[in-house]
C-alpha cells in the first residue's frame, strides 16, 4: 500500500463523514456561544482526537466481520488496511483527547467529553451487537452538550440534553439501517436487527417528532 493510499485508509477508518460532522457541529456551537482563539482550537482538537479514536476502534474490532461480509465501504476491505496498524493511532488519540478536553472546557466539561468518548468505546467493545446498542449514542451525544456548553462556562438545559440524546439514537438507527440485511445473515445483533426495518423506521419517526418538540422548547421556552 502506497503512502497516499495508506493515509486515505486511515482517514476513512475514522468514519470520516460522521467524525467531520461532529467536529464541525461542536466547534460551530462553541463559537456561536462565544468561544474564540485557542479555546476553540483546543475544543476542535479534543473532538477530533475523540472521534478518531472511536472510528479506529470500531474498524479494529469489526475488521474480521467486515472482511467476511465483504463490506466495500470499510478500508480494511476496500483498501486492505491492516487492522493492527490502527493500534498505535488509537492509543495516541486517546492520550491526546483528555488534556485538550480539559484545556477547552475545564474539568467539568473536559470530563464530560472524556466520558462521552468512553461511552462510545463501550459501544465498540461491548454493546454494538446487543439491543442496548442505542444507549451509548444517547449518553455520548448528551454529554457532548455539556462539553460544548462548559467551553463557554454555561450549562445545557435538560431540553438541550434530551434533544441531543434523541438525535444520537436517531443517528444510530440511520447508520445501522443500510446494513440490516447483512447483519441478519451474519447473525449479528443490535437494536435495528432486533426491531427489524419497519419498526426501526417507525422508531426514527417517533424520535424525530420528539426531537422537534424538544427543539421547539429550546427555541421558544425561556
Amino acid at each position: 500500500m502506497g503512502r497516499a493510499t495508506k493515509f486515505v485508509a486511515f482517514v476513512k477508518a475514522t468514519h470520516f463523514p460522521q467524525a467531520l460532522a461532529m467536529i464541525l457541529v461542536a466547534t460551530a456551537l462553541s463559537a456561536l456561544y462565544g468561544q474564540r482563539g485557542l479555546g476553540l482550537l483546543f475544543l476542535a482538537i479534543a473532538t477530533a482526537a475523540g472521534q478518531a479514536s472511536i472510528g479506529w476502534t470500531n474498524d479494529f474490532v469489526d475488521a474480521k466481520t467486515d472482511r467476511a461480509l465483504k463490506r466495500a465501504n470499510k478500508p480494511s476491505v476496500s483498501l486492505a488496511l491492516n487492522p493492527d496498524s490502527l493500534r498505535v493511532p488509537i492509543v495516541v488519540a486517546l492520550l491526546v483527547m483528555p488534556p485538550f478536553s480539559i484545556l477547552a472546557a475545564g474539568w467539568v466539561g473536559g470530563c464530560a467529553n472524556i466520558l462521552a468518548v468512553l461511552s462510545a468505546q463501550v459501544y465498540n467493545l461491548y454493546l454494538s451487537r446487543t439491543v442496548w446498542s442505542w444507549l451509548p449514542y444517547a449518553v455520548s451525544f448528551s454529554l457532548l452538550t455539556v462539553f460544548v456548553a462548559q467551553s463557554n462556562k454555561l450549562w445545557p438545559s435538560w431540553q438541550v440534553q434530551s434533544l441531543a440524546a434523541c438525535v444520537g439514537v436517531i443517528a444510530h438507527l440511520f447508520n445501522a439501517l443500510p446494513d440490516i440485511d447483512l447483519d441478519k445473515r451474519a447473525n449479528l445483533g443490535g437494536l435495528v436487527v432486533s426491531l427489524g426495518r419497519t419498526k426501526s423506521i417507525v422508531a426514527i419517526g417517533v424520535l424525530s417528532v420528539l426531537a422537534i418538540g424538544l427543539l421547539t422548547a429550546v427555541i421558544f421556552v425561556p
